[in-house]
């Protein structure tokens, strides 16, 4: 190897362990990340709240069963079927499956009706807190 590859490559690894020390030492002094597991338990019921999409109101009803989210039930009909449709229809899948809006992405093509959704789902766990 010519003394510049050598160089190259212990640079790079002095530069990949010190990010590894700095990432290490972030995650220590911040401590964990909540994660839906964490979080205070839910009271059952079903809870309903709405906010606004692109065209019109988005209604978000969140059913809580053993204090856990078991259903989403997602209303987008004041927007257009093609791109709020299915955002709600692929959003309530995952919200159900995930039971909150952590780590959720909009859907391309329909984000403010996948805010809108983001706004109701959060009010709706806001409720059932």
């Amino acid at each position: 190897m010519t003394a510049k590859m050598t160089r190259n490559i212990l640079l790079m690894l002095v530069a990949t362990v010190l990010m590894g020390i700095v990432l290490n030492l972030y995650i220590h002094n911040t401590g964990t990340v909540p994660a839906a597991d964490n979080a205070a338990p839910l009271t059952d019921g079903s809870y309903t709240s709405a906010a606004q999409g692109c065209m019109g109101e988005v209604t978000v009803t969140v059913t809580v069963t053993g204090g856990k989210v078991t259903a989403v039930q997602v209303d987008a009909s004041a927007e257009t079927p093609e791109l709020g449709g299915k955002a709600a229809e692929t959003l309530a899948a995952q919200l159900t499956q995930t039971g909150s809006t952590a780590g959720a992405d909009a859907i391309t093509g329909a984000t403010l009706t996948s805010e809108a959704i983001f706004t109701a789902m959060d009010a709706c766990l806001a409720q059932a807190q």
